[in-house]
């Protein structure tokens, strides 16, 4: 109890302390900085610490410089500046971290996945899911933050030519389309009018992937 609500108070601390925003997008490589002095020579003396939401208890991912055993240790490594590296990031590494020296890093994730997630692509008709995976504490995604767009970069709303916008409920935003024949779809998170992260839905023929 004593340890959540120390964390909780770092919460609250952070906008006196460093708070950085990362974006990313699954199967980036994620660099999360330590605000560690110049003067250190080593990172002997750094923790990380990780919370996906805000009744989760948080997870010691490294203790005095080493990365602790957990099933995503193998994906993570520290830099000679103390930053947290994340390799091959998914949903389940959205969340809040913190470093030793009053660095906090919320880090976020852009997913475009099929909805249910075994739906056919090969079906003339089905939907697309574009969700921004995020700290609870971070609130719901403002309404018509997550955009969708064409290969014009026209954005799509209501039904058109081979799609049909089913609205966006929280951080995740549907998209039915069809795909008979090539085509890609964009997602965007926007934020004050800025595009944070965007990611792409190729579909060719039989093969529909997403990329950067």
């Amino acid at each position: 109890l004593k340890s959540d609500t120390k964390t909780k108070q770092r919460l609250l601390e952070a906008d006196r302390d460093e708070k950085i925003h990362l974006y990313h997008r699954a199967g980036d490589e994620a660099v999360l900085p330590c605000n560690r002095p110049s003067s250190s020579d080593s990172c002997s003396s750094v923790d990380w610490k990780y919370k996906r939401n805000e009744n989760m208890k948080h997870q010691q991912e490294v203790h005095r410089g080493i990365v602790q055993s957990s099933p995503r240790s193998a994906r993570m490594s520290l830099d000679r500046n103390c930053s947290l590296i994340i390799n091959n990031i998914n949903a389940e590494d959205a969340g809040w971290y913190s470093c030793s020296y009053n660095t906090y890093v919320f880090l976020n994730l852009l997913i475009i996945s099929s909805s249910p997630p075994d739906a056919d692509p090969t079906v003339n008709n089905f939907t697309l899911a574009c969700s921004l995976w995020r700290f609870s504490s971070s609130g719901s995604c403002p309404y018509k933050s997550l955009l969708w767009l064409d290969e014009t970069g026209s954005e799509l709303t209501g039904e058109g030519d081979g799609y049909k916008s089913e609205g966006q409920f929280g951080c995740v935003s549907f998209l039915t389309v069809n795909l008979q024949s090539s085509r890609r779809f964009t997602c965007q998170f926007v934020e004050g009018n800025k595009v944070k992260i965007e990611a792409h839905y190729q579909h060719e023929g039989m093969m529909s992937v997403s990329t950067a």
